[in-house]
């Protein structure tokens, strides 16, 4: 349900209660703050003990205030929130701000307080911003909030900043004001016992002020919804996350490859890709792409112009774009013609362009507006010379002319410099939220971010596709269900062929060998050779236990295979193991798997396979849902994905039909919640087909 919070960013009036005379106090910050920033609205101090608090009349209790009253700010002893919060429930105040702490975060009597708290909440249907918070602060137009004590005010522009930690929240709008950032809004989400990260990312997608979105994160409180909001948000604006801290493993064994190689992190980076948001690591990261992203333009595609008075400058930029995969595209003999019509002789026509350092103000906006229309972004590298005889900001206003007639294509600037000289033209540019850098290498690294986003956003237009899996969903359970039954943790190997069939999945040609006959048919059938195994749902890696024998092709051979095996399950004690007899195939191995994340849910993995997929963990993973699209980036973000394509003699893998199988498998994940672990591993593309070799089915204990 969405919640209508207008009121709570854009109140007429607001109550501060426990406001304070005394200096240092919280709620008498918080009020300083309201009456300092420039807030319009009425200022409502509530407090028993005295009749004014800064000039402001006090009111003795929450009942006593007026209707009109939009926002309660609680900054009071923890003891009395509850009964506040009931308070304002009665006076029909909906939107509170809870700063006081000593809730969840402290033990086990704060925990119960805020149960108590939830039940408050849900019982008058407010909207609560804590407890354990900062608080809130916006601005835009005809508004000045500042319901927080915080000492930093913001400045106003296109981001929208969300953080669950209030202190490093203050921080970064220190740094993102010194930045050159703009931001309108800034919650704190303390505790989150009422309103989460994803009220407000509902809100911000509805502000068309704010341009991009920032969000600090130490964990999420519904990360599903989280997920279904930013899949239509980012198509509209940016969404970069910083996320701290690591979620906590799952209490159950893990047994699987994929199990193990599952780390809370590799599962948070495959949630926040296909959720369409950008993964930051570090602040300067962050900063870096806000700037980059503030003013909520993104290229078309890759191609990127670079226009330097400094040569050298200009090649470094032109290496840092090939590294990154960026496009510096040779330009046409046309734009190279009319560049000659009015640059020195001197200068360099490719791309850079080398307009050498006498290049005035008039060349920059001419080069700028002659090359831009045939590439999707510029880098304008600037280093004012010794001797300039006109305003450095000349130059900034020549580029920001030309993108008033192009306004959807990108301009990086670049100075080379830090000093007093560039200080007038970097400040031009930041008034229209153009950013600039003093390295190449920096605006080359904001391009490619510009480019990582607009990535996201055609990749989200692809939408998840809806496999029809009702039979297989049937004869999965009916198979699940019986291993329960039966006090079973696994499957054998033709359990979970067949629901891996019923998925449309397949799986290598396959029989039982009861006896040395059935083996020799089978050997005769395969016209090939064979891999005898034995197979219990007891016995988790075949490999260790020595239970594999490969590269059978005589009947003499098949027959110390078996026998050898006999012995191995006499020796293993499974009473119900089966030896199984399997056509070895030719390809390349590889591995897919599911494991469950506690937060996120079930997740795919997928990379090169075999014995040492451990050792080499070149894997990926996506979460369920996956798109086919999903599925691709999933295949191509491994670093053996060469070895996927065409090389020395072997065709390039069916990517399609890959791609296919994953995005199968997060269906089979999502229809069968009893199955923990799963490892196909491994399992063999060839040029007929991709078929599943070797098949771990963990089943969730009831």
């Amino acid at each position: 349900m969405k919640n209508d919070l207008s009121k709570l960013l854009k109140p007429q009036s607001v109550a501060v209660v426990g406001a304070s005379p005394n200096e240092g106090s919280v709620a008498g910050t918080i009020l300083q703050n309201l009456h300092s920033c420039g807030f319009s609205g009425d200022i409502f101090p509530v407090n028993p003990k005295y009749e004014t608090v800064f000039g402001f009349a006090c009111y003795p209790s929450i009942s006593a205030l007026p209707d009109t009253t939009d926002l309660a700010i609680l900054a009071i002893n923890r003891s009395l929130v509850l009964q506040a919060v009931e308070e304002c429930g009665e006076r029909g105040i909906r939107h509170l701000v809870i700063v006081t702490a000593g809730f969840k975060e402290a033990g086990a009597e704060g925990e119960r307080l805020e149960s108590a708290l939830r039940d408050l909440i849900a019982r008058y249907d407010l909207n609560v911003v804590g407890p354990n918070c900062m608080g809130i602060i916006h601005r835009s137009e005809g508004i000045k909030l500042n319901a927080s004590f915080s000492r930093w005010f913001l400045t106003g522009g296109g981001i929208g900043f969300i953080s669950q930690s209030g202190s490093l929240g203050e921080t970064l709008l220190e740094t993102f004001e010194d930045a050159g950032l703009g931001v309108s809004t800034f919650i704190n989400l303390g505790n989150r016992a009422g309103l989460t990260e994803n009220d407000f990312l509902r809100l911000l997608a509805d502000d068309p002020q704010c341009r991009a979105i920032f969000l600090y994160l130490e964990s999420f409180a519904e990360p599903h919804e989280f997920r279904r909001i930013l899949e239509s948000i980012h198509q509209d604006k940016p969404v970069v996350v910083l996320k701290a801290g690591r979620t906590k493993a799952g209490a159950a064994a893990v047994v699987s490859h994929t199990g193990s190689l599952a780390s809370p992190d590799a599962i948070v980076d495959a949630f926040l890709r296909q959720c369409g948001a950008l993964r930051v690591t570090t602040i300067d990261e962050a900063l870096s792409a806000l700037r980059v992203l503030q003013k909520g333009v993104l290229p078309a595609g890759n191609r990127v112009v670079i226009l330097t008075n400094a040569g050298g400058a200009g090649i470094i930029a032109a290496d840092a774009c090939e590294r990154l995969s960026i496009d510096v595209p040779a330009l046409s003999d046309e734009v190279q013609m009319k560049l000659r019509e009015f640059l020195p002789p001197e200068a360099g026509y490719g791309n850079p362009v080398d307009m050498i350092a006498t290049a005035s103000s008039e060349h920059y906006e001419k080069a700028l507006e002659t090359t831009l229309p045939s590439v999707d972004a510029a880098i304008v590298i600037f280093r004012p010379p010794m001797v300039y005889h006109e305003p450095v900001e000349n130059v900034a206003d020549g580029i920001l002319r030309v993108l008033a007639k192009m306004p959807t294509k990108p301009v990086l600037v670049c100075t080379l410099s830090r000093s007093d000289m560039v200080t007038p033209l970097v400040k031009r540019l930041q008034e229209q939220w153009i950013p600039s850098y003093v390295m190449p290498e920096t605006a080359v690294s904001a391009v490619d971010v510009l480019c990582r986003v607009k990535a996201l956003e055609v990749e989200a237009q692809s939408a998840n596709e809806a496999y029809s899996t009702a039979n297989g969903r049937a004869i999965a359970g009916q198979i699940l269900e019986q291993a329960a039954a039966e006090g079973r943790t696994g499957l054998s190997f033709g359990e979970g062929a067949e629901i891996l069939a019923a998925y449309g999945l397949s799986v290598c040609p396959f029989a039982y060998i009861e006896s040395l006959e059935d083996g020799i048919v089978f050997l005769k059938q395969a016209c090939g050779p064979i891999v005898l195994k034995i197979d219990s749902p007891q016995l988790l890696h075949r490999f260790e236990a020595n239970a594999v024998i490969t590269d059978i092709e005589t009947n003499g051979g098949l027959v110390e295979a078996f026998l050898q095996l006999r012995e191995t399950i006499d020796h293993l004690g499974m009473a119900d193991a089966r030896i199984l007899a399997q056509k070895m195939l030719a390809g390349r191995e590889l591995i897919i798997g599911l494991d469950r994340d506690p937060s996120f849910g079930p997740a795919i993995m997928f990379g090169i396979g075999g014995t040492l997929v451990e050792a080499l963990r070149d894997v990926s993973f996506g979460v369920s849902p996956i798109s086919q699209s999903e599925a691709e980036t999933m295949i191509r973000s491994i670093r053996a994905f060469p070895l996927l394509q065409a090389f020395r003699g072997q065709p390039a893998v069916d990517l399609e039909s890959l791609a296919d199988i994953i995005t199968r498998l997060g269906q089979l994940a999502t229809d069968c919640p009893n199955i923990a672990e799963l490892d196909l591993n491994p399992v063999i593309a060839t040029t007929q087909g991709t078929y599943a070799v070797d098949i771990l089915f963990r089943v969730a204990s009831s």
